[in-house]
């Protein structure tokens, strides 16, 4: 049985970087970065694998992801997000990630 392109994208993981001040980068996934809670606060979808779909982005891999044109994923943000671009989307979202991250390593901490 064949798979539709679209179906695939839940299948992919995604993976992308963040990094607090004074540290190395460290990797992060897609599906932690841009949680439920993100999305449905931030854009009009409710998983970033929808936002995906909703964008008519056929991903079946990390470098297929990483070969979107930048000038694709800003229109798609910007209409249906409450960003005007992908880069300021995704520093928001790692903002927020490193944040907790923080958050989390100061409490584990204590």
């Amino acid at each position: 049985m064949l798979e539709k392109k679209s179906e695939v994208i839940d299948l992919v993981k995604l993976t992308g970087y963040y990094q607090l001040p004074g540290a190395i980068p460290q990797s992060v996934d897609f599906e932690d970065l841009f949680d439920k809670s993100f999305m449905r606060k931030y854009t009009n979808y409710r998983s970033f694998e929808k936002f995906l779909r909703g964008g008519r982005f056929h991903i079946t891999s990390q470098q297929d992801f990483e070969d979107l044109p930048e000038e694709q994923m800003d229109k798609h943000v910007a209409k249906t997000t409450r960003f005007s671009s992908w880069g300021e989307m995704i520093d928001f979202a790692t903002d927020i990630y490193a944040w907790k991250q923080d958050k989390k390593n100061h409490r584990d901490k204590s």
